[in-house]
């Protein structure tokens, strides 16, 4: 509400009626004497000598702090007219429940910015606030419940993320920050970096909505160490990398666009071990259902410390503790003391739940986990309990038996060769498991040399690097080289039982075995990096991070398999639509809008042909 003031006509002629502030009783003299001037005639000219108005402009509100281009930190910040001069300036001042607006201008800022929790940033337009990091790193370290919209990031080249989790003071979050209608000018910066390791919680999770991505050779999204991201009309335009998901990472994305830059959507291998079952029952050839126990064992915690400042848990065990680093483990009941408490407390309190992932395994028998910040430090006294934390398993975590076997990927050509007139012979080792199967392949030839080697199958049950050989050139003795990349062989759970209070359930697997696997055979759980995607359009992916050489009319060549790329078992699902119309349901199968046909992996129709007859059968045109 805007302050009271009463105003008083003057009986001098020209001269500014008296202003009084009924709050303070103070005479008001300030910058609004134009406006009060009016006021005055319109009072002389009704003929009332006296009223109590609301002057709105100018006035102190407490929960807002404005910025603006001619402001001065050292002003308050609660007016308009006493603005600050810099977002560092007025996130200083701020706490939960802030908005921040800032004024349409540039703003070069003293990056990193921490950003309070529950505090909105706020800009008058996105094409006219401008905000330069002045430094290398990151720009914004979001928290719980932020909300960051309307504005712009430009400057040059950046290593950094706009925004981050604040690595230095790890927050539990109940509440994701929030990004709308942003858009992001600095070459080579990570427009969104959600890094698990740098959050508590369940999620560890940022959203957003309209974030464009000019960042040339940088990430438009990069999600990490079991963070999650969703998002919403994402538009990425000459990343290195559109979206990124690795170690465990999650992200969903719907209608967004990546055009130009290097590779799309890449999904990298999985998040750290979570926690190993046994097999109760042998598994037959061609069986895709399990029973496992996968109980564990609760520790003793003999001593720890804890900084109240870092957040940061050191505890040792009773025995060994057999913890790697990303794992997640449940711990209760440290008796600690506290300055300010009544007596002994029991820790974690439980405000930030008591699953907290392994940062580092100092010995065999200690261990140290990030708990949360306090106001105040705890000394412990006694007690407490660690153990591994085993959920149900589920969809989105991968297993494999004893050993990790492995497909060939690709076949990287090192030396294309001379003297090619024919297509070469190109072999590959055959596996060493007695079930697995030889890859094989073709290549193509360009110039007399190698171009390119294409897979025919991937094989399986590779448990090392096989060699490939190609045969000799018609002409002279230059033959080609090449090197096999391998894709481990994951099985992804489908679906699992409720744990019974021992540990055991029953997990089934997207795939059949095919081989048989004995009772007690060891199975390691890991959750798979993942991103899911609908909706999505791909423009000339693979043709480079500089716009004027990745245009198609600039010469830019597209490079269709870097739209998608799923490496050391990491996973892509997507539904997306390329710059020629063409529209994908996952790797397996292309609709092709020229010629109306579906094409896959195992089969290929004409789209008009099926639909024709049904067309007649109902009555159609």
């Amino acid at each position: 509400m805007a302050t009271p003031y009463r105003i008083k006509r003057s009986a001098v002629p020209g001269k500014a009626p008296a202003v009084t502030d009924l709050q303070t009783g103070e005479l008001a003299l300030n910058t609004y004497d134009v406006e009060l001037y009016t006021l005055r005639d319109r009072f002389a000219q009704t003929g009332i000598a006296t009223e109590v108005v609301r002057v709105a402009a100018g006035v102190t509100v407490t929960n807002v702090i404005y910025v603006t281009t001619d402001g001065n930190d050292n002003n308050t910040g609660l007016k308009l007219g006493d603005a600050k001069r810099t977002i560092k300036g007025a996130l200083g001042i701020a706490s939960a429940g802030n908005v921040i607006k800032v004024s349409a201008g540039t703003y070069i800022e003293n990056n990193p910015l921490r950003i309070p929790t529950q505090v909105s940033i706020v800009g008058d337009n996105l094409r006219e606030v401008s905000v330069t990091p002045q430094n290398q790193g990151d720009l914004f370290y979001v928290a719980p419940g932020n909300y960051i919209t309307g504005m712009s990031f430009v400057g040059s080249a950046n290593t950094g993320a706009i925004f981050a989790f604040d690595p230095t003071n790890i927050k539990y979050f109940s509440q994701s920050p929030y990004i709308q209608n942003c858009t992001n000018f600095i070459p080579g910066t990570i427009g969104l970096k959600v890094d698990g390791k740098h959050a508590l919680g369940p999620l560890k999770s940022m959203v957003l909505d309209s974030y464009t991505q000019f960042n040339e050779a940088g990430i438009g999204a990069s999600i990490t160490n079991e963070g999650y991201a969703q998002l919403v009309s994402l538009f990425t335009i000459c990343d290195d990398v559109a979206v990124f998901t690795g170690s465990g990472g999650a992200c969903d994305l719907t209608n967004s666009n990546s055009s130009f830059g290097n590779y799309g959507f890449v999904s990298d291998g999985v998040g750290p071990l979570k926690f190993r079952g046994h097999l109760v029952n042998p598994v037959a050839v061609n069986e895709s259902t399990i029973t496992l126990n996968v109980g564990v064992s609760t520790l003793g915690i003999v001593t720890a410390t804890y900084d109240h400042i870092t957040g940061l848990l050191t505890a040792t065990t009773t025995s060994a503790h057999g913890f790697n680093v990303g794992m997640g483990v449940t711990i209760r009941d440290l008796q600690f003391s506290c300055p300010s408490g009544p007596g002994i407390i029991s820790y974690p309190s439980g405000n930030y739940g008591y699953v907290f992932n392994i940062d580092s395994v100092n010995a065999s028998n200690n261990f140290s986990v990030y708990v949360g910040t306090s106001t105040l430090p705890h000394t412990y006294e006694s007690g407490g309990q660690v153990a591994i934390n085993v959920v149900r398993p589920f969809d989105g975590q991968v297993i494999y038996f004893d050993d990790l076997y492995y497909t060939v990927g690709r076949v990287v050509v090192s030396s294309a060769g001379t003297g090619y007139n024919s297509t070469p012979t190109v072999t590959i080792d055959a596996p060493s498991a007695s079930w697995g199967i030889q890859a094989n392949a073709t290549c193509e030839l360009e110039d007399g040399s190698v171009s390119n080697v294409v897979l025919i199958s991937s094989g399986r049950g590779y448990s090392y690097v096989p060699s490939v050989t190609f045969s000799a050139p018609d002409v002279g003795f230059n033959t080609a080289t090449g090197v096999v990349e391998l894709i481990p062989s994951y099985f992804a759970v489908e679906s699992s039982t409720s744990l019974t209070p021992t540990g055991i359930c029953t997990v089934s697997i997207n795939e059949n075995l095919p081989y048989a696997v004995s009772v007690g055979a060891t199975v390691p759980f890991y959750k798979q990096s993942r991103l899911l995607a609908s909706g999505h359009s791909f423009e000339y992916i693979g043709t480079g991070t500089t716009i004027a050489n990745a245009l198609p009319q600039n010469g830019g060549v597209l490079i269709q398999d870097n739209e998608v790329d799923m490496r050391n078992g990491g996973l892509v699902v997507f539904t997306s639509t390329d710059q020629a119309g063409n529209f994908r349901i996952g790797e397996g199968v292309v609709i092709n809008q020229l010629t109306g046909t579906i094409s896959g992996n195992f089969y290929s129709k004409s789209l008009f042909a099926n639909v024709t007859p049904l067309i007649l059968a109902l009555g159609g045109n």
